[in-house]
């Protein structure tokens, strides 16, 4: 969880930096970004470095304590009583051999019925996607017994691969994770459209894993194997629709329920007289409530509020709204501007030495030195 939300973080980041351009870049107390940037690195550093996490610990650390039987079979070999232990490693091993046979066969019918045969839990909504869960779990749990056996302790060794098993696994849990906070408040119609957004997105991820795993596999009759039983008509990389992504980012884009629900706690400056993000969201409220005026302007062929007022197009008070939105959309945009010699060393060094010379000894202001 803290690679991957801060993997996202990253990402989200870099995405809201592109957005605001100059915005983002001009450090003050109008930014309300660039803080967050600076931050990235120490979220992606901090309890462990991500790289770390990610090539040896996700998969490589998890893999033996979560197994049903590789603990076991480990703590047999080191039995002090070599009798004892020789019985429990055989007991272990043949249950080791029986369970890998049923996840060959599950995930052998999961895989060429494309999921259809993979179980759902009862009455859930999305069907559909918690059977491919079904279906991944089971190509999932097969190729690792595959890797553990082919590279034994190598596995260690072979961080790509082992980052990559961990990138199916964490996928997996974090879908999961999407579909059960769906049912939990309620199945929201209106969260549908994200839902399946997120779904896709997954998909593609796991099966670029999926697909790197079995491309750099030492072992090539394994990954020959899981193929033909898992993906015999080659491995799903979906992506989201233009009209999905549309439909995503136009739920994004106007107040509702499901922004509030993305964006929970958000602090606004409470209890401030000023805050930058709050006067953000005070201008995307009236942005979105002055669209009618706008597109009704635009339809009339108008872009001039006083000539759309004469014309009979908007009124006195849509005229008063437009300037309310004109005046908190330009305090959103505006940047923080300083005098050089409060952010310059040199200009202040210039300003001091010009300073010596005249005699005078309050600094020149930049405009004046100009003159």
């Amino acid at each position: 969880m803290k690679a991957h939300a801060t993997y996202r973080m990253r990402e989200s980041v870099d995405a809201a930096m592109d957005i605001h351009g100059g915005k983002a870049i001009i450090d003050g107390p109008k930014n309300y970004l660039g803080a967050q940037y600076k931050s990235v690195p120490i979220g992606i550093t901090v309890e462990g470095a991500n790289i770390l996490t990610r090539n040896l610990m996700i998969f490589g650390q998890g893999a033996i304590r979560a197994h049903p039987f590789m603990l076991k079979e480990l703590l047999a070999l080191s039995d002090d009583d070599k009798e004892r232990g020789l019985s429990d490693f055989d007991a272990q091993f043949w249950a080791h051999a029986a369970h890998a046979v049923k996840n060959a066969a599950r995930a052998a019918l999961r895989g060429w019925t494309g999921g259809l045969a993979a179980p759902a839990p009862d009455k859930a909504a999305f069907t559909s996607h918690w059977r491919q869960l079904s279906r991944y779990s089971a190509a999932f749990a097969l190729l690792s017994d595959l890797s553990l056996l082919t590279l034994g302790g190598a596995l260690k060794r072979k961080e790509m691969l082992s980052a990559r098993l961990g990138d199916i696994l964490s996928e997996m849990y974090l879908l999961g994770a999407a579909l059960k906070r769906f049912e939990v408040e309620g199945r929201p119609e209106a969260d549908r459209p994200i839902v399946e957004y997120v779904m896709q997105k997954g998909y593609t991820r796991i099966g670029v894993a999926f697909n790197g795993v079995l491309e750099n596999l030492p072992a090539r009759w394994a990954a020959m194997l899981v193929r033909v039983l898992c993906f015999p008509f080659s491995i799903p990389l979906p992506m989201p629709s233009d009209d999905l992504v549309t439909e995503v980012a136009e739920t994004l884009m106007r107040p509702s329920t499901q922004r509030d629900r993305l964006t929970p706690d958000l602090y606004l400056g409470e209890g401030r007289e000023d805050h930058p993000v709050r006067d953000l969201e005070h201008a995307f409220e009236l942005v979105y409530e002055a669209a009618p005026i706008v597109r009704r302007m635009r339809e009339a062929g108008i872009r001039n509020p006083q000539r759309a007022l004469e014309g009979g197009v908007i009124s006195q008070e849509e005229i008063d709204r437009l300037g309310a939105v004109k005046v908190a959309v330009a305090k959103v945009i505006a940047v923080d501007a300083f005098p050089m010699a409060e952010v310059s060393p040199i200009a202040g060094q210039h300003d001091r030495s010009r300073a010596a010379v005249t005699g005078n000894e309050r600094p020149v202001p930049q405009a004046e030195a100009a003159e």
